[in-house]
């Protein structure tokens, strides 16, 4: 009477962990493709000090909506409000879509911020998009805080013929305002928009990087002299 019960106990383990296996298998796959077209991230690291990140698919059709794609920022939950516009469920194997129907649509990002003192804000937006004249030519525009020329495109590639086109838009602002207001429009209706990625750093003053570059120079001789101790 005991082996059958410890056979079907085994039985029972095996159906636990591979129902684990391919549960691990699935999340791993979703995260995947949640993070799939993070592909020009900035320049600078994320996650340091006076930098901010948050990314956005909507796999629902909430508006207005926090980032579901995650976000590091320590000022406040970023939040992205469209108008005029129709959402889709799935749309050329993209999964949570935005359709700017009209020349007055937009997708407006609110992100809380910053000044620390520092006079120049650089943001850094990935934007992935379907639609428009030509899959070849962007037209896909961004503006930072009503600084519509201060944005160009820095990275653009089209994932297939015909398909879904990923670019990144640097915008580097004169000043440092609390919060960036970033407007994704298009230069024509029908502009599909699947992901949108922002991240954004506030630059140091020319002072304070001359002083960290100083500061480094002159820990170098003390650095030779622990080498030469420890030759």
């Amino acid at each position: 009477m005991v082996f059958p019960a410890r056979n079907s106990e085994n039985s029972y383990m095996k159906r636990y962990i591979l129902a684990s296996m391919t549960v691990a298998v699935m999340v791993g796959c979703w995260l995947t493709s949640v993070k799939a077209d993070d592909i020009f991230p900035p320049p600078w690291q994320r996650g340091t000090p006076n930098t901010t990140y948050q990314g956005w698919t909507w796999p629902t059709a909430e508006n207005p909506a926090p980032p579901d794609e995650g976000y590091y920022n320590n000022y406040g939950v970023p939040i992205s409000t469209v108008t005029g516009g129709s959402w889709t469920e799935f749309l050329n194997n993209h999964v949570g879509v935005w359709t700017l129907t009209n020349s007055g649509s937009l997708i407006s990002f609110n992100i809380p911020n910053t000044t620390n003192a520092n006079p120049v804000k650089d943001v850094w937006t990935q934007v992935t998009w379907l639609g428009g004249v030509s899959n070849e030519t962007p037209v896909v525009s961004v503006v930072v805080n009503g600084h519509q020329y201060a944005s160009s495109l820095v990275e653009s590639q089209t994932e297939g013929t015909g398909s879904w086109i990923d670019s990144a838009y640097e915008t580097v602002l004169p000043f440092n305002p609390t919060n960036e207001i970033v407007d994704v429009t298009g230069s024509l209706p029908g502009l599909n928009v699947g992901e949108v990625v922002i991240d954004t750093q506030c630059i140091p003053e020319p002072s304070s990087l001359a002083l960290l570059a100083l500061g480094s120079l002159s820990l170098l001789p003390y650095a030779s002299r622990k080498r030469r101790l420890a030759a």
